[in-house]
């Protein structure tokens, strides 16, 4: 997987994001736009790094395995808990009142 373009793409959805929130018709959009990709990057980041972290204190011998199987685990889980937190959140704070 190109780790290289995670960063890169992200700017790209921030950068369209804020532009749709210049629009009146499309501010909801933008929001969702930016808070979700925003969520679905760095949630990822976070699970992943914790478990190299933590994973280099297990030892054994399939230990090396195992983490590397919970690392993408956590990158692929982290970004859809990312992007459905998002999106949560965004619904919850534009609720009208």
């Amino acid at each position: 997987m190109p780790f290289f373009l995670i960063i890169p793409v992200w700017l790209v959805c921030v950068l369209v994001g804020v532009v749709l929130v210049c629009f009146a018709k499309f501010r909801r959009t933008g929001i969702y736009t930016i808070v979700i990709s925003t969520m679905a990057t760095f949630v990822p980041f976070l699970l992943s790094t914790s478990v190299l972290y933590f994973g280099s204190k297990i030892g054994g011998r399939w230990s090396g395995l195992l983490v590397i199987g919970t690392y993408v685990i956590a990158i692929i889980g982290g970004a859809a808990i990312g992007a459905l937190a998002g999106f949560l959140l965004v619904r919850r704070l534009l609720l009208p009142r």
